[in-house]
């Protein structure tokens, strides 16, 4: 008797759980995506075009959904189409129903979940090559448990990474972050010159921005920050340079500098790569140039304990190298933090700025 009342209780359990799915059509959120592409075009023929779809399917579709939920969604005539109030209703819900289902679905397949102690970084090309051996070498010790997944990116591949949920926070020179993503200074990183050790410039250990124009010149590629950096310097004292060679990454520069095919301006990254490529940093003189290096996260989320004591020691590892901001200082003291909290206090310095 009492396997059959429990038997009896997990099936009427298993009919309430079920019951209101039973009642949402497979079909609908096909429907719903025909339905807002057809709103917002005001036009069947071109939204089945977009959806790669017959307008007879189409129009199917609309109806089915209009049958389904008692309501009619558009007023169609030979020669226009407008959405009723209730269309417009259920426009505006459709299009946030569909969203968070595509970021459902992104979410779930980013790396984020794929252990509870497991840290996604997205770093500059130079800052990882700068700063990573150093602190993950502090940061085994620490923690050792802890896997770090370390992801080289430039601006638009890390900004996105940061909005898909796959790394928890950035560190680059990108100040333009988009909308949902702030950028703070944590300090400067100087450009060099970098040339060949056999060459006369070499011997004098500094650079003067007028050598650039001498030299053949092998330049970031336009649109890259050190780009920026160096175009703004020569504008303002009114040089120009015709570059024999453009790359996007420091490595493709680095190489060419150290064939002896030209120079390129560009951070130091490591001393002892550079010292295996024969190839040395001088410092420019008379117009020092620099870039600022800051921390990307997604406006305000607070980071995880292990997060905040990656980021502490990679700012401990950088403080040996560079000068940090008052902000990069307290985020680096302070083990387990609230990083917004820290960075309101220090006056937030929002995305679009330059």
């Amino acid at each position: 008797m009492l396997m059959a009342c429990f038997k009896v209780e997990n099936q009427l359990d298993h009919q309430e759980i079920m019951q209101p799915f039973h009642q949402i059509p497979k079909s609908l959120f096909a429907h719903l995506q025909s339905f807002v592409v057809v709103a917002e075009l005001m036009n069947f023929r071109l939204a089945a075009d977009a959806l790669g779809r017959t307008q007879p399917a189409i129009t199917a579709q609309i109806n089915q959904l209009e049958g389904y939920l008692g309501r009619t969604l558009l007023e169609r005539t030979t020669r226009s189409v407008k959405l009723t109030p209730a269309g417009a209703h259920l426009l505006d819900r459709a299009k946030r129903v569909l969203s968070e289902s595509h970021q459902l679905v992104a979410d779930m397949r980013s790396n984020r979940y794929n252990a509870p102690n497991q840290i996604l970084v997205s770093l500059a090309p130079t800052i990882a090559a700068n700063l990573i051996p150093g602190c993950l070498t502090r940061f085994e010790k620490s923690s050792p448990s802890v896997r770090v997944l370390i992801s080289e990116h430039l601006g638009p591949e890390m900004f996105e990474a940061l909005q898909n949920n796959d790394a928890e926070f950035g560190i680059g020179p990108y100040r333009r972050a988009p909308l949902g993503l702030m950028f703070e200074t944590l300090f400067q990183q100087p450009l060099h010159l970098i040339i060949h050790d056999s060459h006369a410039i070499a011997d004098r250990g500094y650079a003067k921005l007028s050598d650039l124009v001498d030299l053949q010149l092998l330049c970031a590629a336009p649109g890259t920050t050190a780009r920026e950096v160096l175009d703004h310097a020569l504008m303002t004292q009114g040089l120009m340079i015709q570059p024999r060679y453009e790359a996007l990454q420091y490595q493709t520069l680095f190489v060419l500098a150290s064939s002896q095919l030209g120079a390129t301006v560009m951070p130091v990254v490591n001393h002892d790569l550079l010292k295996a490529m024969r190839l040395v940093a001088l410092p420019f003189e008379d117009f020092p140039m620099q870039r600022a290096m800051g921390l990307i996260t997604r406006e305000g989320e607070q980071l995880s304990d292990v997060s905040s004591a990656l980021l502490a020691t990679l700012l401990e590892e950088a403080s040996h190298k560079y000068t940090l901001t008052p902000l990069a200082e307290k985020l680096r003291s302070t083990k387990s933090h609230r990083v917004t909290d820290l960075i309101a206090d220090e006056g937030v310095e929002h995305g679009n700025k330059f």
